[in-house]
């Protein structure tokens, strides 16, 4: 009987391991598949700790301080706008925690199921490069057009001239590649290296860098590109240190690269959108406080500032940037009544006033420090010293865990204090983020559940 129960928890865990390989999938089309598999792992991860009588994964460090927050968003929900809301999306966030701890401790485990992981990454990364090169000389992708003709259902990608492929919103695009293209294109070229050549792996190395760097570009957003760049900039540094002349190759490599793009006349529209893009993120740094990220800021520490201990609860930035007392000086005093969710010009003063409201501050901290107090952003940034220091002890893990050291640099970026981000607790982001947290650890020497 015990056998046959070991036989049956064995299938159970196989499959589930199956349904995390497919995140990368999922994430492309329906963040309730996504999120639906999220709770699965967790779920099945206390049975299966329960049943087993092993708490081990309690003593992680990242877990104690995971839960301690978990708790304070708790606290901080009797305090926000909205509390309904705030509540609601507080008690639940317990499974990010829960399911980055499965995926260290239990699902992936074993080489199979981060394999497994990795060619369903690879088969994302090119659907998505397909769907998003259709839609650049089409101006559609073919899920686009199921969504349009047969479900009768309207599809905003692509807009702004940006390329979105199978996103119905299109910054996701560029998000997607700059969260995962470097842990799948570095595992990739380490099996093909292994199972072939060097020649192999190195024309895979230009093809799908070409590709990537393309296509983020054509993306059009503008923190997902600078995102790449930084680690992109770190995979130098890497290879630096460790060979230089394969370091001084790739430079050579992306020189040339860039100035045949910008020099093809297929991507004209794309060298148009380019000047724009840089005329506007130099105009908004000259000008930060004016700026769209400027004045979002501004709203955040204006919030913050009233309620500096508890916050205003999860997700309710969108709620409380309505209020009159967080409105900027424009918005407060049109005579237009003009929606804090839109910029307007005001033909009186001769200036243009941008909106105060939006559904995050575009920040990771400011979301922080405003949803959660000045307490729930030491928390948080407790929880990143652990999880830095953990790095750092396996340090050699990750020298010989190529996958592991694309996963780190593809996070780095997102956890800079300037750059602009998507909201933290996000459903889209949050499994984002966890899955290559609990990915990353996975790679880290750990007792398994038996």
């Amino acid at each position: 009987m015990d056998i046959q129960k070991d036989i049956n928890n064995r299938n159970i865990i196989n499959l589930i391991s199956w349904l995390i390989s497919l995140i990368p999938i999922t994430l492309i089309f329906s963040n309730a598949i996504s999120d639906i598999i999220v709770v699965v792992c967790s779920l099945f991860f206390i049975f299966f700790s329960i049943k087993k009588n092993n708490w081990a994964w309690l003593n992680e460090n990242w877990v104690k301080i995971g839960l301690i927050i978990y708790f304070w968003l708790i606290i901080t929900s009797f305090f926000a706008y909205d509390k309904e809301l705030a509540i609601s999306r507080s008690i639940t966030w317990i499974r990010f925690i829960i399911f980055g701890a499965s995926l260290q401790f239990l699902f992936l485990c074993e080489n199979k199921s981060r394999n497994r992981v990795l060619i369903c990454g690879l088969i994302a990364l090119i659907y998505i490069y397909t769907e998003m090169f259709l839609e650049y000389f089409t101006e559609y992708s073919i899920y686009s057009r199921i969504i349009e003709y047969f479900f009768d259902l309207g599809y905003s990608g692509g807009a702004n001239m940006r390329v979105s492929g199978p996103f119905k919103d299109a910054p996701k695009s560029g998000i997607y590649l700059a969260y995962f293209f470097f842990p799948i294109f570095f595992g990739i070229i380490m099996k093909i290296k292994n199972k072939f050549s060097i020649s192999y792996s190195l024309i895979f190395t230009i093809s799908f860098l070409i590709i990537n760097i393309i296509l983020i570009y054509l993306s059009s957003h503008r923190a997902s590109i600078l995102s790449f760049i930084i680690s992109l900039f770190l995979v130098f540094i890497y290879i630096f240190f460790k060979k230089k002349k394969i370091a001084y190759f790739l430079s050579i490599l992306l020189f040339l690269i860039s100035l045949a793009f910008f020099n093809f006349s297929l991507f004209e529209n794309s060298k148009r959108t380019a000047n724009n893009l840089i005329n506007k993120t130099f105009l908004e740094i000259k000008d930060y406080p004016k700026s769209a990220y400027g004045t979002l800021s501004i709203t955040a520490l204006k919030m913050f500032k009233q309620n500096p201990i508890f916050g205003i609860g999860i997700k309710n930035y969108r709620i409380a940037c309505e209020k009159e007392e967080f409105l900027s000086e424009g918005h407060k005093n049109s005579k237009n009544n003009a929606s804090p969710w839109g910029g307007y010009y005001d033909p009186n003063l001769k200036k243009h006033f941008e909106a105060t409201c939006s559904s995050h501050p575009h920040n990771l901290y400011l979301t922080w420090l405003t949803e959660t107090g000045l307490i729930g952003l030491s928390l948080f940034c407790i929880f990143l010293f652990i999880l830095f220091q953990k790095i750092f002890k396996f340090r050699n893990n990750i020298k010989n865990e190529i996958i592991a050291f694309g996963i780190i640099i593809s996070l780095i970026p997102k956890l800079l204090p300037m750059m602009p981000s998507l909201n933290f607790f996000s459903n889209w982001n949050s499994v984002c983020f966890w899955f290559l947290i609990g990915w990353l650890f996975s790679y880290f020497p750990k007792e398994k559940l038996q």
